[in-house]
């Protein structure tokens, strides 16, 4: 066949896509077991250091094993359906309400994961309540807010504000947790509010109603196991 031709320069470019694309599709292939192992091992890291425990990725599993005693899955009734709580995706198995029972120095926690939107895309967190349903600790990540403004919500100094609030009020009924604008009460932790991070409003507004929200299904089952 003539390289110049027309022809020649098609069948060339048409193999070369082929053979791009097919070495494309081996890669992911190949690399999907690797991502899938990190992303399971980055939920770990998540969960356990909701409650106070760092781990390197690679030690993730095995801190995994000794501080999670127990998983739940329940429906929105409040009636146990699963004990595979690991695998659900909150995000897209609505209904479906997973908690991890987890221990540490002898203290029980709860962890409970949360979904919901900021100001840009969405937002998650895991919240870790003990036994006197007051919070241990939370862990937020996000998918797109502004680095420095709504991104600050992933920072120690905010992610420790929620810690010793209680998650019900004086009457015993869930109240959530909430991000108040100019608060002034930060040594209150009977209200379940924390100050909000300036210039940030709409992420914070989408915090407090994911922690509003999505505590709610969890009140029965706290209310059960409170100390």
């Amino acid at each position: 066949m003539n390289r110049e031709s027309n022809g020649y320069t098609f069948l060339f470019a048409t193999v070369m896509v082929v053979l791009v694309a097919s070495a494309l599709a081996f890669a992911a292939t190949a690399l999907k077991p690797n991502q899938e192992a990190n992303i399971k091992k980055e939920k770990m890291q998540y969960i356990l250091k909701s409650f106070g425990v760092a781990v390197e990725r690679d030690a993730s599993e095995e801190a995994y094993k000794k501080h999670i005693i127990s998983e739940v899955v329940f429906d929105e009734n409040g009636i146990e359906i699963s004990k595979d709580a690991f695998t659900v995706d909150i995000a897209k198995e609505k209904g479906k309400f997973p908690i991890f029972n987890a221990e540490k120095d002898g203290k029980k926690f709860y962890v409970i994961p949360v979904r919901g939107m900021g100001l840009w895309d969405a937002i998650w967190c895991y919240v870790s309540v003990d036994e006197n349903l007051k919070v241990d600790g939370i862990v937020f990540d996000h998918k797109a807010e502004t680095p420095g403004l709504g991104g600050e919500i992933t920072q120690d100094y905010f992610q420790k504000s929620f810690i010793g609030e209680n998650v019900f009020d004086a009457n015993g009924n869930l109240q959530g947790l909430k991000v108040v604008k100019g608060y002034t009460g930060k040594d209150n932790k009977a209200d379940g509010e924390v100050d909000a991070i300036s210039g940030a409003t709409l992420t914070g507004n989408g915090v407090t109603e994911m922690l509003v929200r999505g505590l709610k299904p969890y009140e029965k089952y706290l209310k059960s196991n409170k100390k």
